[in-house]
């Protein structure tokens, strides 16, 4: 008779388990990210928008192909990771595009582990490095400065047409005129949303979504009217199907017909401005009395932690729209939610209190409070 052996238990392997997400387009890689993964990415200088649509999807490590701060001048994106408690990792950028996406990887220390086998050597970036490469990167801001003032004239030079008289824009069969109209960009993220909950309940805005801003309104359950497309992959077939009209600023014959099939209208705007400041530029040739742009962020060091054609064409842009554009931050301070009719009787209430309390403290309202109560 035999007896079952005991299982040596197999030793515990150092490090953090993890799955490792990677894909060449940003916007849907961000939107594959969960808790806990590891992302790999090629992206140097990382900027503020791409690392807050990062930290809302909470992953345990970014390994980046090339320098999250290359000194040219001070991007903000590592520093908002890190603040996440995100751990930055640089690594040789052949071994980050050789990494599989969805696979099964363990780090330990700085070394990455595909099964066996050594995927990639990393370096990690402390708090104090970062801190250390953003003052030296300081220095290069005026030199951004020139460089922006330059790409800005250029583009005005291509796009005068579209930027300041509204040539070659599509006339939308959603109306726009005197309303407000909430554009959700690419980089948005449900924590942008949840902060101006109050005012889309209450408001009942146009939403027009642009790009993967799309397919956060649609798990929020709210429905695109207008939808902006940079590409063919840049939305999910169910964001398609609640959208009432398309507007195609590259992508191609492959877009259109994904919207061809769902008998959506769609339009096409030839222009190398960013899709945001086009779903922008739309809202107020519509005749929008008020344009709030979600994940995108207007300060100084924003806009100079964009790429260069982005960085003109936001300026650009909001230069366009003028007094009817309201950052989403702002909208927070400046609306306070809509008066309902609880309120004002609880107003009435306390008038009314205000009113007996006055009255009984007279002569003649001590004596009718005494009458009354006589009468009890």
């Amino acid at each position: 008779m035999s007896f079952p052996k005991r299982r040596t238990p197999e030793p515990a392997v150092p490090g953090h388990r993890a799955t490792l997400r990677s894909h060449r387009d940003l916007g849907t890689l961000i939107s594959r990210v969960e808790e806990g993964d590891i992302v790999a990415l090629e992206r140097r200088d990382l900027d503020a928008t791409t690392a807050r649509a990062l930290a809302d999807r909470k992953p345990y490590a970014v390994i980046n192909g090339a320098e999250f701060i290359s000194g040219r001048f001070a991007n903000l994106g590592p520093r908002l990771l890190a603040d996440a408690g995100v751990l930055l990792l640089e690594a040789d950028p052949a071994r980050v595009r050789g990494l599989t996406d969805g696979a099964e990887v363990r780090l330990d220390g700085t070394t990455l582990y595909a099964g066996a086998l050594v995927a990639a050597d990393v370096r990690v970036l402390h708090p104090e490095e970062i801190a250390g490469r953003m003052d030296d990167a300081r220095s290069g801001l005026a030199d951004q400065l020139a460089t922006f003032a330059h790409t800005a004239s250029e583009l005005v030079r291509r796009e005068e047409g579209l930027l300041l008289h509204g040539t070659g824009a599509p006339a939308l069969r959603t109306p726009l005129e005197g309303r407000t109209v909430v554009v959700v960009g690419p980089t948005a993220t449900e924590a942008d949303l949840a902060r101006l909950r109050t005012f889309l309940r209450e408001q009942k805005p146009v939403l027009i979504g642009v790009d993967a801003g799309a397919d956060l309104l649609a798990r929020k359950r709210k429905r695109p009217a207008v939808v902006v497309l940079s590409g063919p992959g840049r939305v999910e077939d169910k964001t398609l199907d609640r959208a009432d009209e398309v507007v195609l600023t590259g992508g191609g014959e492959a877009a259109r017909k994904r919207i061809e099939q769902r008998n959506l209208p769609v339009h096409t705007v030839a222009t190398g401005i960013g899709a945001l400041d086009v779903g922008l530029l739309l809202a107020h040739l519509g005749g929008a009395r008020l344009v709030v742009p979600v994940g995108a962020h207007g300060t100084l060091e924003e806009f100079i932690d964009r790429g260069r054609g982005d960085q003109a064409s936001a300026v650009l842009t909001r230069l366009r729209l003028g007094a009817t554009l309201v950052e989403a931050d702002a909208v927070p301070l400046l609306y306070t939610g809509r008066v309902r009719p609880a309120h004002l009787v609880v107003l009435l209430l306390i008038a009314l209190a205000v009113l007996a309390f006055t009255i009984v403290a007279t002569p003649i309202g001590n004596e009718w409070w005494h009458d009354l109560r006589g009468g009890f």
